[in-house]
Parts: C-alpha cells; structure tokens; sequence
C-alpha cells in the first residue's frame, strides 16, 4: 500500500485550518471568535515552523539554477 508524505498532507491541512479559524473570527461573536483567533494563529505558526524546518533540496549544476549561468 502507498503512504502519503506526511508534508503533503500536512501544509494542505494546516493551510485549511488557518483559514477556517481567521473566517470565524472574523465572522463569530466575542467568545467563539477569541478562540478561533487563537486557533488560526497557533496554526499558523506550525504551518511558518513546518515550512522553515523542512529542508529542500539543492539544485543540481546544471539546472539553471545558477544566476551567472549562461543558456544556449
């Protein structure tokens, strides 16, 4: 059976629970709206911690990626 990266599910997830805690923040009363506020900002900073964490891949040479690179 194929396993899902936990990153690709993860960010999607998390990117969904922010925006539904900043909507009903903005869109409940005073109690609810505190706590989804809350929530919307704990969530984001996993989703800004999770994205500073992981670590990317270097570019190979050769891809392009070099700025003084010239191209045919």
């Amino acid at each position: 059976m194929p396993t899902v990266p936990p990153i690709a599910v993860s960010r999607p997830l998390l990117m969904g629970l922010l925006a539904a805690g900043a909507i009903v923040a903005v869109a409940a009363p005073q109690p609810t709206s505190s706590f989804a506020a809350g929530f919307a900002v704990g969530a984001g900073t996993v989703f800004v911690v999770s994205f500073v964490k992981t670590r990317r891949p270097e570019p190979e040479p050769g891809d392009g990626g070099d700025a003084g690179e010239e191209r045919p």
